[in-house]
């Protein structure tokens, strides 16, 4: 009987000893042992990505763009510089750009603005004219100009007529001149030819700024000329503006030059009037 008692406490111990083991493996499955230093290590370790972005913030930190300093360009945000444009005008004067108003806002367009408040001109009234027929023997020509103009035909090879107006800034006048040519000229001798009393008028030192025109080709005394306009300011103390129109053919190898001058203010006035009746109406006489 005690024997039966010895192998039943036995079993009893073993079975123990099993749930035990059995218990044991169940907390921790497939975790393999770590020693306390390396488990330290691990939660001691800091966020790499965290690290570098705060690292990054304090080596550069984000610039920040004053737009009333002077230094912020609004035109970048609009595709680059803005184009600018040539002038075509011949020994045209120096411009000086006006001033750029600078913008509290981003984006702005820079606006030129002139710092000098000038008066607004008094647009100058219109003038109508009546023609009469001019003869001019010495030149052999005949033509149709203002009425009341005072003629000059002393010269052998110019006749000029003189506005009288003494109201007007700028009196003005029509030349008419003939040069020996020796030849009949092509229309690229004219165009020559035309740039070339336009370059002695504007030597004549009478300019404080003197430009041109593109040349084009007119009717006149039977045939195609060539002519150009002109726009100047007068070298006279008062800066009187004046501008013109010179045209030039020649027929039966003499070459015929017409240069009408006008106060500037009133250059449709005359160039749609004086000087386009005076070339259409301009004729050979025996």
């Amino acid at each position: 009987m005690l024997k039966k008692k010895t192998i039943c406490l036995a079993l009893v111990l073993c079975c123990a000893l099993v749930l035990t083991a059995c218990a044991q493996q169940a907390t921790y499955p497939n975790q393999p042992k770590q020693d306390s230093a390396s488990h330290s290590s691990t939660e001691q370790q800091p966020v790499t990505g965290q690290a570098d972005m705060s690292a990054a913030s304090e080596a550069a930190p984000a610039q920040q763009i004053n737009f009333n300093d002077g230094s912020y360009d609004p035109a970048s945000e609009e595709g680059g510089q803005s184009e600018q444009i040539g002038n075509t005008a011949q020994n045209a004067p120096a411009v000086t750009n006006a001033p750029m108003m600078q913008s509290e806002f981003a984006g702005a367009t820079p606006v030129k603005i002139d710092p000098v408040d000038k008066p607004t001109p008094t647009p100058l009234p219109k003038i109508t004219f009546s023609y009469t027929t001019y003869n001019a023997p010495n030149l052999h020509l005949t033509f149709e100009g203002p009425a009341g103009w005072i003629a000059d035909d002393l010269a052998a090879d110019t006749y000029i007529l003189t506005n009288p107006d003494p109201s007007m800034d700028y009196e003005a006048k029509a030349e008419i001149r003939t040069i020996a040519a020796g030849k009949d000229y092509t229309q690229k001798e004219l165009v020559k030819e035309v740039k070339a009393q336009a370059e002695a008028l504007q030597g004549t030192g009478s300019f404080q700024s003197f430009s041109t025109s593109d040349t084009a080709t007119r009717t006149f005394i039977n045939g195609n000329g060539v002519y150009i306009a002109y726009k100047g300011t007068l070298n006279d103390g008062q800066e009187t503006g004046v501008a013109g129109r010179i045209i030039v053919n020649t027929v039966n190898k003499v070459l015929y030059v017409l240069h009408v001058s006008y106060p500037r203010g009133l250059a449709d006035t005359f160039a749609d009037g004086v000087y386009n009746k005076i070339r259409h109406s301009m004729k050979l006489t025996n």
